[in-house]
């Protein structure tokens, strides 16, 4: 009898309950950064600022114990009329806005329109721009000795209607991009059952419209949110004729003396709470969703539709009126003010100048705020990129917490720039935490302010790469970093580099944030904008804001042309498939 084989016993298989627990403390330590870092840049500084509208004393500044005088107070007076302003222009700005986008998204994506990808670019060119620049373009165009001093026009733009149309010239291409989507998911069946049953042209459109109401909602919630948030026309136009907004009553409230904290608080809540009925109308729209779906596995695309000569020359009328409106007017009277020696002249050889602009170069204060700006912006937008790149990676994952993160990002995305500032101020002015007034901290607002938009951005190259890529690369031997650095980063190569560009322009002309937090004696480019209009220093604000844009501009052009020149043509994807 041969010998018996020693028998290697095999190893015990874990119970599901010490399964389920190492589970647990793998997801713990994954998310455990992130969970922390949504605690220190969103949930501290914004419940800080938030809870001070009903403890005052909070942090020494009044009288301790819970109170609702600061509400009682925002009911009277300035506050409570600017909250009332905000309010009705918004409404007014959401129509403007929702109007002309649902206009100019079915005239791209349903008619034969020429050139449409103009449209396209203007509307993407109206979302780059600042508010404040094209709130300060109307305002130097129309100040008294300026360009256009025609009485009757700057009292009808210079005030409450003019700060309507802005904020709705501005929300346009958030309207857009919403509808966009809904126009091209109409199917052609919809139209050829109208065009069966004999109804005019009008009559389709309306049906259509009321196919395109969950969009239509959407697209005025947007327009409604970001004309109440915003702080650019609010601290320029609306200042300028002393017509108070929310967002600047906020302001006052914390920077002009008697400082009032737990005001600026209790108003911040009442500026949250005139979102809700906006978002209640479209979440009640979304909720009966199916009586709106038309698209089925059967449907087939919509068709573009010709147009006739007139048709065609009224909407490009139109177009062009929008665009003039939005970029023309602010673009014009900067460039024409900043190369003008007398404004009051007439606009000529003999009365243009560029010494304003070499007033630009050669005062320290003025370049050196663009330049700073620049660096902060290059710093916050490869952080905002480096960490919206793994916060992507998670909320692609399925579970709760990708959830609560999503609804941490989508918090910050709606709420006003502002508040989120004014609650870092105490957050991180304590004596264990002394960052306020520092640079550190004001790249932190502006990294918390950018990481929504960036990672939203980074959502869909990410979520394309298929698990087969990992798969391969463990087969070939590379670890987790490895396979980072050798596959996945170098296939997201062009999405981040647009993440990054997109990111730092904004930044770079960031207003709320730079005022509220900016280091005493280093102002940023925003703040200084701003300084040079209150003092009515219009050539010097026109020449650095035209100087600022082709500046950035530049960088993003010698950027571009330094990524397609150097960086391996498989890493630019969209190069390689046209050299295929």
């Amino acid at each position: 009898m041969g010998a018996v084989p020693y028998a290697v016993p095999l190893p015990v298989p874990a119970s599901g309950a010490l399964s389920r627990g190492l589970a647990w403390v793998r997801t713990g330590a994954l998310w455990s950064l992130p969970v922390a870092g949504v605690l220190l840049l969103i949930a501290y500084p914004l419940g800080s600022f938030l809870a001070l509208a009903v403890w005052p004393g909070l942090f020494g500044q009044g009288a301790p114990g819970f109170s609702l005088r600061p509400f009682v107070e925002v009911f009277n007076g300035y506050t409570f009329e600017a909250l009332f302003n905000s309010m009705w222009i918004g409404l007014g700005a959401g129509v403007l806005g929702t109007g002309l986008g649902a206009w100019l998204s079915w005239l791209t994506t349903r008619t034969r329109i020429p050139a449409r990808r103009i449209v396209e670019l203007g509307v993407w060119l109206v979302l780059l721009l600042p508010s404040y620049f094209m709130a300060v373009g109307w305002q130097i165009l129309l100040a008294p000795g300026g360009m256009l001093d025609i009485g009757w026009l700057a009292h009808v733009v210079l005030g409450p209607f003019g700060v309507m149309v802005v904020l709705g010239l501005k929300g346009v291409p958030f309207a857009y991009l919403a509808l966009v989507s809904a126009w091209r998911g109409l199917p052609e069946e919809i139209d050829e059952a109208g065009r069966v049953h004999g109804l005019g042209a009008a009559t389709r459109m309306r049906l259509a419209l009321r196919l395109l109401a969950p969009g239509l909602a959407a697209a005025f919630a947007i327009v409604y949110a970001e004309s109440l948030s915003d702080f650019g026309v609010a601290a320029t136009l609306a200042a300028g004729v002393n017509f108070p907004l929310g967002t600047y009553a906020i302001y006052s409230a914390i920077s002009s003396q008697p400082l009032d904290f737990s005001g600026a608080a209790a108003a911040s809540w009442m500026l949250l709470a005139l979102v809700l009925p906006a978002v209640w109308l479209q979440a009640r729209i979304n909720r009966h969703a199916s009586r709106y779906s038309v698209l089925n596995g059967r449907a087939r695309p919509p068709r573009r539709r010709p147009l006739g000569g007139m048709q065609t020359a009224l909407h490009w009328a139109g177009v062009g009126a929008f665009v003039l409106l939005a970029l023309g007017v602010p673009l014009f009277a900067a460039a024409g003010v900043s190369l003008i020696r007398n404004p009051g002249e007439l606009f000529g050889p003999g009365n243009l100048t560029l010494s304003h602009y070499a007033g630009v170069f050669q005062s320290g204060g003025a370049i050196e705020a663009l330049f700073y700006s620049m660096r902060m912006a290059v710093l916050a937008a490869l952080a905002a990129v480096a960490v919206g790149l793994v916060l992507t990676v998670l909320l692609l994952r399925p579970g709760r917490l990708a959830r609560l993160l999503d609804g941490a990002l989508l918090t910050v995305m709606a709420l006003p720039g502002l508040i989120l500032a004014a609650g870092y101020i105490f957050a991180y002015n304590q004596p264990w935490l002394p960052l306020y007034g520092g640079s550190l901290l004001l790249g932190m607002a502006y990294l918390t302010g950018a990481l929504p938009a960036a990672s939203r951005m980074l959502l869909g190259p990410v979520g394309q790469q298929h698990r087969s890529l990992h798969e391969a690369a463990r087969v070939h031997g590379l670890g987790r970093a490895a396979q980072w650095l050798r596959v996945r980063l170098p296939l997201l190569a062009t999405p981040l580099l647009f993440a990054w560009l997109l990111t730092a322009s904004h930044i770079v002309f960031e207003l709320p944030a730079s005022e509220l937090l900016y280091p005493p004696g280093s102002p940023p480019l925003a703040v200084a904008l701003i300084a040079y209009l209150h003092g009515f220093d219009y050539a010097t604000e026109a020449a650095l804001q035209i100087s600022a844009v082709l500046v950035v501009g530049a960088a993003v052009l010698l950027i571009r042309w330094m990524f397609a020149r150097w960086v391996p043509l498989a890493w630019r994807r969209e190069d390689a498939r046209r050299s295929a």
